[in-house]
């Protein structure tokens, strides 16, 4: 109901996070691990590479750099902290120091910019600081390799006759030198191997952003709901308003006008009159009760030996009062009504009521004659719909064909329900060519296209007037209509005068 469906603006206030970097926790558990196993694994690499310069504080703080930018850069500064990262490894291997452990932390910091920010932005920063740390390491490879040489020739190494072509000294494994990590295969093993890596956190990235764009759309897609869920209710809540306040009200009106005109000469028409707009009021006021009490409780007060609550809060149910009954006159007040969770949500009808509509309206001095053919058993949702466009079409005719005398109310059942309300009235500048739809003829388009049916309104063809015919679908019963309601043309009763002003 209205009061308990609302968009849930909380889940929609911020963006999703689209990548696992985009959170501090990841970056702050890879850095600290990033870190540990460079500097460790840098001491123990220094001992096989004894052309290396040994470790010392300024190596470790070079090493440091990295992992400080994983964390405290990413994802706002992406670009900063690729540069950062690949200027501190590269200053790193230019100074000499050991090969190996000390590319994990520029590998971590491409990866982590792949898995943060957004995602075009990060794969041009992470490739292009891919291309910028291969490039820089081969030029650091390139002026290292003379003091390699002068190293090698200060400390010459056998041949490795288990590796390589003759006279081949191989990777260094046996000798500690660790000068393998300078060779051409090595420097091309390593760029493809930081391809792969970044390859990897490519297609993460995407599986991620595809999980999450699904989670977005999915929110989206709920919220859309509820707020065509809200605004269904309102347009439900007003129309039902709408009939009944319009209806009432239009119908008092009238009443009132022919008590004020007959007050001094024929009293004991204006009673009957005020009578009229005693129970018209009553009516009214039992309708919007159920209206607002489905509104604020989500359920229809319970019908169970209920009597709608008169005017002057006593009255016995006037013949064909709505199924959805509101609450119960008595001993009960409005705080302490007792209310049936089964109950439906919008009030139902039944066709019974069209004659007590009928009736309203030959107490407004019209004379309606009454057609039901075989719709004793309509279903509910299709019964209240024929009562709301009769109700509102009555209304109409009240309001805007003050020179109507007869209307035809026909009601049909056949491979759909055809509801067909004529009057005699001349044609109002409403009732013209050009036909301004109010919301009561809006909100008689809408239900009947709302069950799947069609509506038209504007002046008879056959003659002066307005017609309003509606067509609904419903099942065709199959064999003879039980007896019940069967066509009949009603008595008019005795013309009443001139009303006057309408509303």
């Amino acid at each position: 109901m209205l009061g308990t469906i609302r968009p849930n603006h909380a889940a929609l206030a911020d963006p999703p996070l689209t990548a696992p970097f985009d959170r501090l926790r990841p970056r702050v558990l890879v850095g600290v691990a990033v870190a540990v196993a460079s500097v460790l694994g840098s001491f123990g690499a220094s001992r096989g590479q004894a052309w290396a310069t040994d470790l010392d504080l300024a190596g470790v703080l070079l090493l440091l750099v990295s992992p400080v930018a994983l964390v405290f850069l990413l994802p706002r500064r992406p670009v900063l902290a690729t540069v950062l990262s690949v200027a501190a490894t590269l200053a790193y291997l230019l100074a000499g120091y050991p090969w190996g452990p000390g590319f994990l932390g520029p590998v971590a910091v491409l990866a982590g910019v792949m898995l943060s920010g957004e995602v075009r932005r990060a794969r041009l920063v992470a490739w292009s600081g891919a291309a910028l740390l291969a490039g820089g390491v081969g030029v650091a490879a390139t002026l290292l390799a003379p003091r390699l040489e002068r190293f090698l020739t200060e400390n010459p190494v056998g041949p490795d006759r288990t590796w390589g072509p003759p006279g081949y000294h191989g990777p260094g494994w046996d000798d500690g030198d660790g000068s393998w990590f300078l060779t051409t295969g090595a420097l091309v093993a390593g760029a493809a191997w930081l391809t792969v890596v970044l390859l990897i956190a490519s297609g993460a990235r995407d599986r991620i952003a595809r999980r999450t764009a699904a989670r977005a759309a999915a929110l989206e897609t709920a919220a859309e709901r509820e707020r065509t869920a809200v605004a269904s209710e309102r347009l439900r809540i007003a129309r039902e308003l709408h009939d009944v306040l319009a209806h009432s009200l239009s119908a008092i009106n009238v009443q009132a006008g022919v008590g004020l005109h007959l007050i001094d000469r024929n009293p004991g028409q204006a009673r009957e009159a005020l009578t009229n707009i005693r129970d018209t009021s009553k009516d009214a006021l039992a309708e919007v009760r159920t209206v607002l009490g489905i509104v604020r409780e989500g359920t229809a007060p319970s019908t169970s030996g209920a009597q709608p609550l008169a005017a002057d809060g006593a009255g016995t149910p006037a013949a064909g009062e709505p199924a959805a009954a509101p609450p119960t006159a008595g001993p009960q007040t409005a705080g302490e009504l007792q209310w049936d969770d089964a109950a439906p949500l919008t009030p139902t009808w039944d066709l019974t009521g069209l004659r007590r509509l009928a009736d309203q309206a030959r107490a407004d001095g019209l004379d309606v004659t009454v057609e039901l053919t075989d719709v004793d058993d309509l279903p509910d949702h299709v019964a209240g719909v024929v009562h709301r466009v009769v109700q509102e079409s009555l209304t109409n005719v009240r309001r805007h064909a003050p020179s109507a005398r007869r209307v035809t109310l026909r009601v049909t059942r056949g491979d759909a329900v055809e509801v067909t309300v004529s009057d005699d009235g001349a044609a109002s500048p409403r009732q013209g060519e050009q036909v301004v739809a109010g919301y009561g003829l809006l909100g008689m388009r809408e239900r009947v296209e709302g069950a799947g049916g069609a509506l038209t309104a504007g002046p008879r063809a056959d003659g002066p007037g307005w017609e309003v015919r509606a067509r609904l679908p419903v099942a065709r019963r199959t064999g003879t209509p039980p007896a019940g309601i069967t066509p009949s043309n009603d008595a008019a009763p005795p013309e009443a005068p001139e009303t006057g002003d309408t509303a």
